[in-house]
């Protein structure tokens, strides 16, 4: 049996692996992780545009001294800039995740596959942001060249960048549900 990589298999894998990697670290650190990539994006967006700003206009000059930006350099150095930042927050940013009410059980489980779910999603419409060099949540991206050719040979890859408002809004609301259900409110 030959498996063909097609950007279908790469969605299922990435999913898988996202997570499975939630179920490793648990509940709690995958809400870290999703607090950590929205700053990461953020902070990665106001980085890529601020190298673009300062290059822009001396780009003659940069280029002249052997140093040239351009935009594979840029989507790289945005690419792994996002994820030391993810790393670096998720890590040593001090950030503790601490529900009052944990259900436990099953009904952790399935909040833990679900903030899997949702994490994943973030990572990889966040990622191909970066990539195809999009504005975030552009609703006119579907009918660039280069992005229409990618819809048109993959399903999933139109579930990702058609909804991409969900993906990003997605770990936002889950987060703001189990906080709620989760939390007791506060005795003074």
């Amino acid at each position: 049996m030959t498996v063909t990589p097609t950007w279908d298999l790469f969605i299922v894998v990435f999913f898988g692996l996202v997570i499975t990697y939630s179920f490793i670290i648990g509940k709690h650190e995958a809400v870290k992780i999703i607090i950590s990539t929205y700053i990461a994006i953020l902070a990665v967006e106001g980085i890529g545009n601020v190298i673009e700003r300062v290059t822009g206009d001396s780009r003659p000059l940069l280029s002249v001294i052997g140093l040239n930006v351009d935009g594979d350099i840029l989507t790289a150095v945005k690419l792994i800039v996002f994820v030391a930042l993810i790393i670096f927050i998720a890590v040593r940013s001090g950030l503790e995740i601490d529900y009052s009410k944990d259900p436990g059980g099953p009904v952790n489980a399935v909040l833990t596959a679900v903030f899997g779910f949702a994490t994943a999603g973030l990572l990889l419409i966040s990622l191909f942001i970066f990539v195809a060099d999009v504005n975030i949540l552009d609703p006119s991206v579907e009918k660039m060249e280069t992005i229409s050719a990618l819809l048109n040979k993959s399903k999933l890859m139109q579930v990702m960048i058609l909804n991409q408002d969900l993906w990003f809004s997605l770990p936002a609301l889950l987060l703001i549900s189990v906080g709620i259900v989760s939390n007791e409110p506060t005795e003074e």
